[in-house]
C-alpha cells in the first residue's frame, strides 16, 4: 500500500507536475521531513547526501558560504558547473553571479562568492525537486544543461488557522586540532636543526626546560561558535482563500573569530479562487542577509598563518600592542588574530522576490496559466583595513573599499495545459 501511495505522488518537472507512475526522466524528490533531520543555515547544506546523482562539496567552512552542487558530474558549457534554480517558479543561477567580497578583501574558493540559496529559510520550503538528465533542457534550454533544483514553498490550505514555531539552539566546535609542536618541543627543535647546520641557537630557545607551552595559536583562533534559529508561521483560510505567510530569523557566529551571518527572512503565499474557471495567487518574500566574511583560507588566511606562526610569538606584546614575528625562517609573518578581528569585511543583502499568477480554466480538460516575476536584488559590501604594526611588517595607511550593485531580474510567462483522461486509465496531455 505504501508503494502505491509513493506512486501517486505528483513531481513538479517545469511547467507542471507528473506522478511518478508516469516519470521517464531522472527526477529526485526531498520533501519538507528529509530537509528537517538536518540542522543548517543554507538549503544545499540540508541536500547534502539525500540525493544520489547529486554531489554537494563545501567551498568554504564560513558560516553562509557557498556550496559547489555537482548533478551528473561537471559538464560545463558555459564556465559553470552550477545548476539552475527554480524558486516558486522564478529562475536564477546558481553561478556565482553575485560576487560577495572582493577578491584582496574575501579569500579564495567560495569566498569570493555569495551563495544564491542563503537567501532562501529552509523552514519555507515545502519540497525540492532535482532534474537529473537532460530532459530539463526541453525545458529551460542550455540553462537547464547542468540540472535544474526547483523550490516549492509552503502554502495554505483550508481550515482552521495553524500557527507554528520553529527554533533551536547549537553550538558549533571544531572536531579536533591538529598536532603542533608547543614552545619548549619547537626550542628542542630549533636546537636540533642549528646542530644540523651548524649554526648557534638563539638565546631564548637554550634551555627548553625553563619554556612552557607558549601560543596556542589554534586555540587563539577556534571558539565554540553559537548558532540559533527562529521561524513562526501562520497558514490557514477558506476554500476560496487560502493564505500562508511566515518569518524568521537565523544567527550563526563562525568557529573562526570574527566571522558571522545573520539573517532575517519573511514570506506570504496567498491563493484565490476568484470564479469556478479563474483563480489567483501571488508569492513575496523579503531577506536581508549580514555576512561578516573571515578570510580563512588560502596562503595569506587565517587558519594557515595560524598553522604556521611561531608558538614563541605572543598575541600581544607588553604594552598591549599586536605582536609579531622579529624573524621568519619560512613560517608566518602576519598576525592571524588581527587577520581575523582588525581586517573586516562586511556584506550586507536585501532581496526581494515576487510570483504572481492568474490561471483560467476556459473549457474542460484546459487550462491557460500567465505568472510574472521578479527577483531585486540591494547589495552592500565594504571592507577596512586599518594601519597596523607587528613584528617584521607594518603600514601606516588606513584602507577603505566599497561596492554597491542593483539587479532587477523579472519575467513574464504565458502557457496552456490540455490534459484528457478516457476509460478511466488512457492519458493525453500537451502543453
Amino acid at each position: 500500500v505504501d508503494d502505491s501511495m509513493y506512486l501517486e505522488e505528483t513531481i513538479v518537472i517545469g511547467y507542471g507536475t507528473v506522478k511518478k507512475t508516469d516519470l521517464t526522466g531522472s527526477v529526485a524528490s526531498v520533501n519538507s521531513d528529509k530537509l528537517k533531520e538536518t540542522i543548517a543555515t543554507n538549503v544545499d547544506q540540508m541536500l547534502q547526501g539525500k540525493v544520489a546523482g547529486v554531489q554537494i562539496t563545501a567551498n568554504s567552512g564560513a558560516p553562509g558560504a557557498a556550496s559547489s552542487i555537482r548533478v551528473r558530474g561537471a559538464s560545463s558549457i558555459n564556465n559553470s558547473n552550477e545548476p539552475l534554480y527554480i524558486i516558486d517558479g522564478i529562475p536564477f543561477s546558481g553561478s556565482g553571479n553575485e560576487i560577495g567580497g572582493f577578491d584582496w578583501a574575501g579569500g579564495t574558493n567560495g569566498q569570493t562568492k555569495v551563495n544564491p540559496l542563503s537567501t532562501i529559510s529552509p523552514s519555507d520550503i515545502l519540497s525540492i525537486d532535482i532534474l537529473k538528465d537532460a530532459s530539463a533542457t526541453a525545458i529551460y534550454g542550455a540553462n537547464g544543461a547542468n540540472g535544474v533544483i526547483i523550490i516549492t514553498t509552503k502554502r495554505g490550505n483550508a481550515g482552521r488557522v495553524n500557527i507554528t514555531y520553529d527554533g533551536y539552539v547549537t553550538a558549533q566546535m571544531i572536531t579536533n586540532k591538529l598536532p603542533m609542536m608547543n614552545l619548549s618541543e619547537y626550542a628542542e627543535y630549533q636546537i636540533g636543526l642549528c646542530q644540523d647546520l651548524n649554526s648557534s641557537v638563539a638565546e631564548e630557545f637554550k634551555d627548553p626546560s625553563l619554556l612552557g607551552k607558549g601560543t596556542d595559536w589554534q586555540d587563539e583562533i577556534f571558539r565554540t561558535a553559537w548558532m540559533h534559529s527562529h521561524s513562526l508561521s501562520v497558514t490557514g483560510g477558506t476554500e476560496k482563500v487560502k493564505v500562508a505567510a511566515s518569518a524568521g530569523y537565523t544567527s550563526q557566529d563562525g568557529v573562526i573569530i570574527g566571522s558571522a551571518f545573520d539573517r532575517f527572512n519573511s514570506r506570504v503565499n496567498v491563493d484565490a479562487e476568484i470564479f469556478k474557471w479563474l483563480k489567483a495567487g501571488a508569492s513575496v518574500a523579503f531577506t536581508h542577509t549580514d555576512e561578516v566574511i573571515t578570510n580563512n583560507d588560502g596562503t595569506d588566511g587565517v587558519v594557515l598563518q595560524a598553522l604556521t606562526m611561531q608558538p614563541s610569538v605572543p598575541v600581544y606584546d607588553f604594552d598591549g600592542n599586536w605582536a609579531g614575528p622579529t624573524s621568519v625562517n619560512g613560517a608566518s609573518m602576519w598576525n592571524p588574530v588581527w587577520l581575523a578581528q582588525m581586517k573586516s569585511n562586511d556584506y550586507k543583502r536585501n532581496r526581494s522576490m515576487g510570483n504572481f499568477f492568474l490561471s483560467i480554466d476556459p473549457v474542460k480538460d484546459l487550462n491557460i496559466r500567465t505568472e510574472y516575476g521578479f527577483d531585486y536584488s540591494d547589495n552592500n559590501n565594504r571592507c577596512f583595513i586599518p594601519t597596523y604594526s607587528f613584528g617584521l611588517i607594518s603600514s601606516d595607511t588606513n584602507q577603505i573599499m566599497q561596492r554597491d550593485d542593483h539587479s532587477l531580474y523579472w519575467i513574464w510567462k504565458t502557457f496552456a495545459n490540455y490534459s484528457h483522461t478516457w476509460a478511466g486509465k488512457h492519458n493525453f496531455g500537451a502543453m
